[in-house]
């Protein structure tokens, strides 16, 4: 095996030849922005220099005087880095909000609203009746944000619904993101542009009345899959700007505040959950607090 490991040096030394350097860059392709021209100019200014690996060439009067930073800035870090992404099968769909549930990065919502809101919806926007009795014009949408989707597949392990004539076809499926990437980001903005449902409409002791709350925790760095994600998420939506978390070092303190994105975030109002991480799990030690009022 040394002698092996001798003959691959030996072999790459003799094989070495000089490659001349061209003067300019050839390729023609352009990179997308690090962040959207409708981010905050903070989150343009500085957080993007950061994602760009430039964090060092920014000035100290760039960086907050008291050493704040705006929270809720993973939605503008559009990392892309899954091929296949969930799409939603409206026909197939029981709407029992057990996708958005598992999700760890918050990439599954829901709404319901009137069916006069589809007047102005992009062209073949999905949606479907909802399945609750006694609302014939309110209509239900699934919306997969399709950039910030990590592949991990979950949603579609906990899909209970399948088609009678092919098993392997569920109401959520994965698919390549290529194809529909520009269309989805279209029914996106739209789904966005309609209201939040109304908490005092929503039976939430249920996961089906859960998928209509507000997340103030999305979009995390956590891995594909993470286990714990979908806990904080579901924490966030149940009791919004009144929750307070206190957590030890740990992945929590990764994917909950490390620099330059933050996933807690607010409500149209705001005001979201606090949320402190202690050094070392010594709780009156605390490293840094985070208190997004």
């Amino acid at each position: 095996m040394v002698k092996q490991n001798y003959l691959a040096v030996d072999s790459t030394l003799l094989h070495l030849h000089e490659v001349t350097a061209k003067t300019r860059v050839s390729l023609q392709n352009t990179f997308p922005e690090i962040v959207s021209s409708q981010a905050p100019s903070f989150v343009r200014n500085v957080t993007a220099m950061m994602m760009d690996g430039h964090g060092d060439d920014l000035p100290v009067s760039a960086i907050p005087v008291d050493g704040t930073y705006p929270s809720g800035t993973t939605k503008w870090e559009k990392r892309n880095i899954s091929d296949l992404i969930p799409l939603w099968e409206p026909d197939l769909c029981i709407q029992c909000g057990n996708c958005s549930f598992v999700c760890p990065h918050s990439v599954i919502r829901s709404k319901f609203y009137h069916e006069e809101h589809l007047q102005q919806a992009p062209e073949g926007f999905p949606s479907a009746p909802i399945n609750a009795r006694g609302f014939p014009e309110t209509r239900y949408t699934l919306q997969v944000y399709v950039e910030d989707c990590t592949g991990c597949n979950l949603c579609v392990e906990a899909c209970p619904a399948h088609d009678p004539a092919d098993a392997e076809r569920k109401a959520i499926n994965m698919a390549a993101k290529a194809p529909v990437l520009e269309r989805e980001k279209e029914n996106i903005h739209f789904f966005e542009s309609m209201p939040l449902n109304d908490r005092t409409k929503i039976d939430y002791s249920l996961v089906r009345g859960v998928q209509f709350l507000e997340p103030l925790f999305e979009f995390s760095g956590a891995c594909a899959g993470c286990g714990e994600t979908p806990y904080l998420r579901t924490l966030s939506q149940l009791f919004g700007d009144r929750l307070i978390i206190a957590n030890a070092t740990g992945c929590s303190s990764i994917y909950g505040g490390n620099l330059p994105t933050t996933p807690w975030t607010t409500n149209a109002e705001g005001r979201g959950p606090a949320w402190s991480n202690s050094l070392l799990k010594t709780m009156p030690n605390l490293a840094w607090v985070c208190a997004f009022r």
